[in-house]
């Protein structure tokens, strides 16, 4: 089998994953505290991979010093800006569940044959 084919046949494996998943999440109606598991999971995953790959690099370049003086400075820039932003606001705003805005409210009195 040539080697094109090989690959076209697993970047289509590869690639089908997303049509599936897409397919279960349109059809199935998925919990979103399992959404937001599997989102988090993956999430942590890609950070700890590309982490990985990059401390290694950042290691064989500049060395120890070099490396460990860059990772904890990253982390102090990114803890002081999460504290800056939780206290600034940055929080998730929710509505309450049964309040009703203007949006909702207009998009009722619309769709309402009374209002027709």
């Amino acid at each position: 089998m040539p080697v094109w084919l090989r690959a076209g046949l697993w970047g289509g494996l590869a690639g089908s994953a997303l049509l599936i998943g897409a397919a279960i999440g349109y059809s199935m109606s998925i919990p979103r505290r399992l959404i937001a598991a599997v989102m988090a999971f993956g999430a942590g995953v890609l950070v700890s991979a590309l982490a990985f790959d990059l401390m290694d690099e950042a290691y064989r370049r500049g060395g120890f010093d070099s490396t460990s003086i860059g990772f904890i400075a990253g982390a102090l820039v990114y803890t002081l800006a999460t504290l800056a932003l939780n206290r600034h606001g940055a929080k998730r705003r929710k509505p309450p569940p049964r309040s009703r805005t203007r949006a909702t409210t207009l998009a009722q009195a619309w769709r309402s044959p009374s209002a027709r």
